[in-house]
């Protein structure tokens, strides 16, 4: 009996060994196809959770792609200097207000003149320009700028309305109406003239084939010391009409010689030709003239009195030439330049009168500061006061004592007092002036100048009877210039 029960027991124990072992076996298989399924499911979570992140990037990308893409497009506004100013944030595109006005007071004080000669003391506004220029598509430059101002039979007109390309630096090409560059005082701008009005010869070089409001073509280069111009030029913007406007050629170079940090040193020359002149009359046998005269050096009176001119005079083609220099030593400043003038009229030597001008004119800024070298004019500019000037305060602006003498003589073969001209003489005159002037800047945007003018000159008409005149000038200029 206790064999049977411990083989019972046996049995037992194997039939119960055997079906664990077994259901075990099971369960470890069920257990490996679950982690099986279970891994193969995180795959393909993962694998869609990546594909969801390129997703997401791709979207981010472009949505950064246009978020770029608007704030290149936003417009920054500011005020530089008190100028209203707008420029995309890709500098692709700008715009500037443009406001110049310079309202002048003077006084003539006549010593002695020929009858009927009265100059008018009085007021009026110079210019008064207002316009705007910037740059389209980063490459492009423009400018539109209207003179509201003038004095005597000058009227309001066009200063300057041009397109440039900017697209291969240095050159720079500008068509459209503007001052073609000259010498320095013409490349200096109206609102940086060291004086009321620039000195007569170069005044005059300016009027044959530049000025404001010139049509014409120019090609330009410069960088940090040269300065190079070529224009081709017609008539101005406003002028009388004629049956086939006059053409001419105006060039300008300019090298900074010597520069440091105390000052620069800077020449020039300059020229211009005029080969064809307007025709006066239609057809091909028109006759041509040309007049060259000048105002002492201001321009308030309304009568546009001259007391030197040539009158009209026989011309095929004119000549203008000058030569120059400017620098600055820390807060001192020197310019002076001479100008030759030849009128052909194509009959010969005897035909061909010329004429000839210079100045020098010098400048201390009292405050200490110093006239800064503007490459992209080849020419100088404004000081800038350190110290602005505000009621109440230490700043006084910077203040600046000047003067310039300068002659222009328009005779040629001209004779001696009480004899009758020559044929072919011209009597024009020659008139000199002294100029003192005290200039204060009170801040980067207004200036007050204050001139002190001598004038003399001598001239004779054609019976040989002497024509002077003599003036001594005060004016006052308030300009404002944004």
């Amino acid at each position: 009996m206790t064999y049977l029960r411990n083989g019972h027991a046996f049995a037992l124990m194997l039939l119960t060994t055997g079906g664990g072992a077994g259901f075990a076996t099971h369960a470890r298989a069920a257990t490996g196809d679950d982690n099986a399924a279970r891994i193969e499911s995180l795959n393909r979570q993962l694998h869609d959770l990546a594909t969801q992140v390129e997703d997401l990037k791709r979207s981010q990308s472009a949505q950064y792609a246009d978020l770029r893409k608007a704030r290149d497009g936003d417009v920054r506004v500011s005020l530089k200097g008190g100028r209203p100013a707008f420029e995309t944030a890709d500098g692709n595109f700008s715009a500037e207000l443009r406001t110049l006005v310079q309202f002048d007071t003077a006084y003539y004080g006549q010593g002695h003149a020929p009858a009927g000669i009265d100059f008018s003391s009085g007021n009026n506004f110079r210019r008064a320009r207002f316009g705007i220029d910037g740059t389209l598509f980063r490459d492009w430059s423009y400018e539109f700028i209207y003179d509201f101002g003038g004095s005597g039979s000058e009227t309001s007109s066009i200063s300057s309305a041009f397109i440039q390309y900017d697209g291969l630096a240095p050159f720079h090409f500008r068509i459209g109406a503007f001052p073609p560059p000259g010498s320095f005082d013409d490349s200096t701008s109206a609102s940086d003239l060291l004086f009321l009005e620039r000195a007569q010869p170069a005044d005059l070089a300016r009027s044959i084939a530049g000025a404001d409001g010139r049509d014409g073509i120019s090609v330009f280069a410069y960088d940090t010391n040269y300065f190079a111009a070529l224009s081709y030029t017609g008539g101005v913007v406003g002028d009388s009409p004629v049956f086939d406007e006059q053409q001419g050629l105006v060039g300008r170079i300019a090298y900074r010689v010597w520069h440091s940090a105390e000052g620069n040193l800077a020449i020039g020359a300059n020229a211009s030709y005029v080969f064809k002149l307007g025709d006066a009359a239609p057809g091909p046998n028109s006759p041509h003239s040309f007049r060259l005269r000048e105002r002492p050096e201001l321009n308030v009176d309304s009568e546009n009195i001259r007391l030197i001119d040539t009158g009209t005079l026989d011309a095929d083609n004119i000549w203008q030439w000058g030569v120059e220099a400017a620098g600055n030593w820390r807060n001192f400043y020197g310019q002076g330049g001479y100008f030759g003038f030849n009128v052909d009229s194509g009959v010969g030597t005897s035909g061909s009168p010329s004429f000839d001008g210079w100045y020098v004119q010098a400048s201390w800024v009292l405050t200490g500061e110093a006239k800064p070298w503007r490459p992209e004019k080849g020419a100088f500019g404004l000081p800038k006061p350190e110290n602005p000037f505000t009621f109440g305060e230490a700043g006084l602006g910077a203040w600046e004592i000047a003067a310039r003498y300068s002659v222009l003589n328009l005779d040629w073969n001209a004779g001696f007092p009480g004899a009758v001209l020559a044929p072919g003489g011209v009597r024009g005159g020659e008139q000199r002036i002294w100029t003192v002037g005290l200039n204060w800047y009170p801040n980067s945007a207004i200036r007050f100048q204050l001139d002190y003018q001598h004038t003399d000159v001598s001239r004779l008409n054609n019976a040989g009877a002497g024509i002077g005149a003599r003036l001594d000038q005060v004016s006052l200029r308030s300009q404002l210039s944004l």
